[in-house]
């Protein structure tokens, strides 16, 4: 279950404290979250 979450912002927040990448791992972060929107459901549905 773990595996369907989405990404940490962790990544983007060290990306802005550090003024590196900022728009690729924002890029990265965004895209997820919405996939982990749609597939944590079924993920719990499959595992309960």
């Amino acid at each position: 279950m773990l595996m369907s979450m989405p990404t940490g912002a962790n990544a983007h927040i060290f990306a802005v404290q550090y003024q590196r990448l900022v728009n690729p791992v924002s890029g990265a972060v965004a895209p997820g979250t919405l996939l982990a929107a749609a597939t944590l459901p079924v993920v719990v549905m499959v595992v309960v």
